[in-house]
């Protein structure tokens, strides 16, 4: 299995574990590095987008090919959702 398959796996054995909430998600490599922060009204939907569709952008193939983990923060609205994102984002300044 190629290291974006590998990607995509994480990203699908974690979908199912996860509720239709708003919220943030972070994808993040072997050393523990975030490699990016995303928000979602509906998280599993979005994630879902990262590993069905057929073309994928080089860039976000290359960030796959690197997540080793997800992590998930439920909100409990959207306005929320976009808060902590942006928190996130210049706490950690994200590779992707």
């Amino acid at each position: 299995m190629n290291s974006l398959e590998q990607g995509k796996k994480v990203i699908r054995d974690k979908i199912p574990l996860i509720t239709n909430n708003p919220g943030v998600y972070k994808m993040i490599n072997s050393t523990g590095e975030i490699l990016y922060i995303g928000k979602a009204k509906n998280i599993p939907n979005r994630l879902k987008s990262y590993v069905t569709e057929s073309y994928l952008p080089i860039r976000t193939e290359r960030m796959l090919s690197q997540t080793h983990s997800l992590e998930t923060t439920t909100t409990s609205n959207e306005s929320e959702a976009l808060l902590l994102e942006a928190n996130l984002i210049k706490k950690y300044k994200p590779k992707f």
